[in-house]
């Protein structure tokens, strides 16, 4: 099973893996890192890379951040490596439910575009989607 490490803003990870349990049931080899105005980067950088190598059971990491070029997503990209370590920023709860779904059957690359593509497809303008019907 490929890991999912999420790295936010406060509290943010937390909760959308409260919401994903809420929806999916149990989340194995899962957990967030919260990036508060205290925290120093040395700090978090060794938390990261503890929680990532805890999280590795041998298929790799999935690491979701809250927004590119956020301290979470600047942190996170020194451990990118391929096949082991991706990143995909921009977390939103339809992302975290794709992949608490398919991550023990794909690989980390396919598992990324997979929650990637879950991500896009779940971000809609309301008045403009209700007014096409």
């Amino acid at each position: 099973m490929i890991g999912l490490l999420i790295i936010s803003h406060c509290d943010l990870g937390k909760e959308f893996l409260n919401a994903a349990k809420f929806i999916v049931g149990q989340l194995k080899a899962a957990d967030a890192i919260s990036i508060t105005q205290t925290t120093e980067s040395e700090e978090l950088l060794k938390t990261i890379s503890k929680k990532i190598k805890a999280l590795n059971s041998g298929q790799g990491v999935l690491v979701l951040t809250d927004m590119f070029g956020g301290t979470p997503s600047n942190l996170s990209l020194s451990f990118l490596k391929e096949e082991s370590v991706e990143v995909l920023t921009g977390v939103n709860l339809p992302m975290v439910v794709a992949v608490a779904q398919d991550r023990d059957r794909l690989t980390l690359s396919e598992l990324g575009e997979r929650a990637e593509q879950a991500g896009k497809r779940s971000i809609a303008l309301a008045g403009k989607l209700l007014q096409s019907e």
